[in-house]
C-alpha cells in the first residue's frame, strides 16, 4: 500500500444489495482524467481506504488513486485546506470546520462508528464509570471527532466538567503506548486500538459511544476538484462501492486484509480481535435522514464556543449526485 504517513446497522437506512450490485462494473473502462489524492485515518476508520487500496478496487473502477496514511481527521482537513489533499475521511466535528472555514464538501459517507469509539481505562486506574475519571489523566486526541463527543457530551452527562480531568494530546495510535506507560489512566479512543488494549489486559472498555452518538464518518472533498474532476469524482466512488460491497457480503475477507496491514504497521493482535472491531464499523455510503439534523446539532455547539461563525448550508455541502452516478454504473 503507498503510504506517507497509519453499529449502528438496520435503522440507519443502508443502501440495498442490489443497489450496490449496479457499482461493480465489468471493466475499468477509461482511466480517470486526474489523480486523486486520498487521505484515511490511521484507526478502524479507514478500513474502507484500506480494502480498496489492498484489493487494487480504485485501479479496477478505472481511477487514478495515491492513498495516504494519516494521524486523523484534523490532520486530513488541513491537508485538504492546503490542497496537499484532495478527499480524506473525516469525523463531523473536522468536516464541519472545514465546511464552514474552507470549500470542502462531503461525497459519501465512509461509516456510522458510535460503536468503535470508547473509554478504555487502565487495569490500575481505578477509573469503572465515566465519573471515575475525576482527578485522572486522559488521553484524547484534541480536534477529533471523539474527543469532542467525549468532553461535550459523554463526560458531562456523568457530571463531570471541564477542569475536573487533565486531557492530554496523544494521537490516537499512541494511546495504547501511553496507557501501558502509566502515562495516563484512561484514553478516549477509537478501534483497533480499545480492541488492542483490551487483548493486551493493559486495559477495559468502560462505555462505548453508541448510545450518546451516531459518530458519522464523511467521505469529504475538496470543491474545486469535484468541480473540475466530475469523472475522477465518479470512478472514485465506483471503487470505494467496491469496498463496501466486501464489507458487506465478506466482512471476514474484509478484517483479514486490515489485520494485515496492521501487522504491517508493528501491530501483534490477533485475527479474532481485528474481526470484533470491524464488526462495530456500520460502513454504509448513505446520507442518512438523521445526518443533517446531527451535524445542524453539533455545528452549534461549535457557533458557541467560537470555532466558527455559522452553521452551514447542508443542501449546498452534503452533495449527492456523484454516489448516485456512481451507483447508476
Amino acid at each position: 500500500m503507498r503510504s506517507s504517513g497509519v453499529t449502528r446497522r438496520g435503522a440507519l437506512g443502508v443502501l440495498g444489495g442490489a443497489a450496490l450490485a449496479a457499482a461493480w462494473p465489468r471493466a475499468a473502462g477509461a482511466r480517470a482524467d486526474a489523480r486523486v489524492r486520498l487521505g484515511y485515518q490511521a484507526t478502524l476508520w479507514g478500513a474502507p481506504a484500506i480494502v480498496a487500496e489492498e484489493e487494487k478496487l480504485f485501479a479496477r473502477a478505472g481511477a487514478n488513486v495515491d492513498v495516504i496514511r494519516m494521524s486523523s481527521g484534523k490532520d486530513i482537513r488541513d491537508a485538504m485546506i492546503a490542497g496537499r489533499t484532495d478527499m480524506g475521511s473525516l469525523g463531523a466535528t473536522p468536516f464541519i470546520v472545514g465546511a464552514a472555514k474552507g470549500d470542502i464538501v462531503a461525497i459519501a459517507m465512509v461509516a456510522y462508528a458510535g460503536k468503535t469509539l470508547a473509554l478504555v481505562a487502565g487495569r490500575e486506574s481505578g477509573v469503572k464509570a465515566v465519573a471515575d475519571l475525576k482527578g485522572k489523566r486522559l488521553g484524547s486526541q484534541i480536534g477529533s471527532i471523539t474527543d469532542h463527543i467525549f468532553q461535550n457530551v459523554i463526560a458531562p452527562k456523568a457530571g463531570l466538567k471541564k477542569g475536573d480531568f487533565q486531557v492530554f494530546n496523544i494521537k490516537f495510535q499512541d494511546h495504547v503506548a501511553a496507557l501501558a506507560s502509566r502515562s495516563i489512566d484512561a484514553f478516549a479512543g477509537v478501534d483497533p486500538y480499545p480492541a488492542i488494549a483490551e487483548h493486551d489486559g493493559l486495559g477495559a472498555i468502560v462505555v462505548d459511544y453508541q448510545n450518546y452518538d451516531i459518530t458519522p464518518v464523511l467521505l469529504a472533498a475538496n470543491r474545486p476538484f469535484v468541480k473540475e474532476h466530475p469523472n475522477a469524482v465518479v470512478q472514485f466512488l465506483r471503487g470505494w462501492l467496491m469496498a463496501v460491497k466486501i464489507f458487506r457480503e465478506q466482512a471476514d475477507r474484509a478484517a483479514e486484509i486490515v489485520w494485515n496491514t496492521f501487522k504491517a504497521q508493528g501491530y501483534t493482535v490477533p485475527l479474532a480481535v481485528i474481526r470484533k472491531a470491524v464488526g462495530r464499523l456500520d460502513v454504509n455510503p448513505d446520507f442518512i435522514p438523521a445526518l443533517a439534523p446531527y451535524l445542524t446539532d453539533q455545528a452549534k455547539v461549535l457557533v458557541e464556543q467560537k470555532q466558527i461563525r455559522a452553521v452551514p448550508d447542508w443542501n449546498a455541502v452534503l452533495v449527492r449526485e456523484f454516489l448516485q452516478r456512481a451507483l447508476a454504473g
